[in-house]
Formats: structure tokens, C-alpha cells, sequence
């Protein structure tokens, strides 16, 4: 590790650069799309920019090995200490997601309907390769 590069929980700071990192086991995409939404007009008053997400699908993925959704930010921002704007952007991005995230039972339903269109995806599956 060098020795300009900062460790995070979730992520880590380097050269100006954030990249935060999360299980998609864990967190939806759109949960932390949501969180960057909600605070992007922060983030431009800091002198960062979003610079996108995507997703990280390791070689042999498990369920103890999840691909990893990857966000990343730059600070383009005139002085000031840049990791010390990227740390408050990192943890603006969790308020934002705790913000958005919706209530149990919203997400719970949701949940269900992408359960329900996974297993209608895999009856069409199963009926194309009978034919």
C-alpha cells in the first residue's frame, strides 16, 4: 500500500481518486444509485465528479465470492486536501443510500416481483430448450 493511498471500509483514496466498493450480495445497484443521486449536488460543491459504477465478476464467483459493484469519484477540485473531500464524499454516499433505501416492506415486495421474474426468465429457459 502506498503510502498516499487511504484504506476504507468499503473502499480506499488514491491519487485524487475514490473507489468504493460493495457486495452485490449485499446492495442493489439501484440502492446505491440512489445514494449517489441524492447527494450529487454535494459532491459538485466539493469539487468532485462522479465518474461511474460497474460491476467487478470475480474469476469463480460463490456465494462466499460475490461480484463487487464498484463506484468511483474524482476530486477535480482547485486546492484544499483532496482526501479529506473524498473521505466525506465516501461516507455522504452511505447517508445517501441509507436515505434512499427504501422501507422494509416496499423492499420486501420488491424483492418478490424480482423473485417472481427470475423464475418466469427460467420457464422460458426451460420451455425454449425443450423445443
Amino acid at each position: 500500500m502506498s503510502t498516499n493511498e487511504i484504506k476504507l471500509p468499503f473502499g480506499k483514496i488514491s491519487q485524487k481518486k475514490l473507489i468504493m466498493h460493495f457486495s452485490a450480495y449485499d446492495i442493489d445497484l439501484p440502492i446505491i444509485a440512489a445514494g449517489i443521486r441524492e447527494r450529487m449536488d454535494v459532491f459538485r460543491e466539493l469539487g468532485v465528479e462522479f465518474a461511474g459504477f460497474g460491476t467487478d465478476i470475480p474469476e469463480s464467483m460463490s456465494e462466499q465470492s460475490p461480484a463487487l459493484v464498484k463506484c468511483f469519484f474524482e476530486y477535480v477540485g482547485e486546492g484544499g486536501d483532496a482526501n479529506l473531500v473524498l473521505k466525506r464524499v465516501y461516507h455522504l454516499v452511505w447517508g445517501g443510500m441509507i436515505a434512499m433505501f427504501p422501507d422494509l416492506e416496499e423492499w420486501a415486495t420488491a424483492k418478490a416481483d424480482l423473485s417472481n421474474l427470475t423464475l418466469a426468465q427460467a420457464e422460458v429457459i426451460r420451455a425454449r430448450k425443450e423445443d
